[in-house]
């Protein structure tokens, strides 16, 4: 079941695919489909994460979400800054699309943050991390480049934990 999760790798791209080919015909409907298709994606990757049995494999998919997605974060914060500083030269009008920016920027970061959030916490009630390094684990997750970082050594733990000698 996990293995849905792949969705929230390539979900970026596909949200900015359907919003530039279909953007000119049906301008009004495409954010409000974007966000309840987005909806969906969360809640069901919140259950998924909960219910999944292999959290060692919900570690490693997450993990490859992260990567899979770093060119996606790259692109889009050079659009978003230019956007903003092009825009700012009409009359400041440029500090109005801040707030979808980070909208966007949030809705695609949770969906990485909460599995492996849920992993962490999973390592620590079977006692494989101590109370130090899951702290670690939840405040890191939310800093970006840092994140990915920190989803390689969840699942290293993952593995560690499931090869006590290696």
């Amino acid at each position: 079941m996990e293995k849905l999760l792949i969705f929230n790798g390539i979900s970026p791209y596909l949200y900015i695919l359907a919003i530039c080919l279909l953007m000119d015909a049906y301008p009004d409907e495409i954010y409000t489909v974007c966000l309840i298709v987005y909806a969906v994606q969360l809640l069901a990757t919140i259950v998924i994460s909960i219910i999944c049995k292999d959290k060692a494999k919900l570690a490693k998919i997450t993990m490859i979400n992260k990567f899979v997605q770093i060119p996606y974060y790259l692109a889009f914060f050079v659009i978003a800054v230019i956007g903003v500083l092009v825009f700012m030269g009409l009359m400041g009008v440029g500090l109005l699309f801040i707030p979808i920016f980070v909208a966007i920027d949030i809705g695609v970061f949770l969906t990485t943050v909460i599995p492996e959030e849920i992993c962490a916490i999973h390592l620590l009630r079977k006692r494989k991390i101590s109370l130090g390094r899951f702290f670690l684990y939840l405040i890191c997750n939310c800093i970006y480049v840092v994140d990915i970082v920190m989803s390689v050594m969840i699942h290293r733990d993952f593995k560690k934990s499931l090869n006590p000698e290696g």
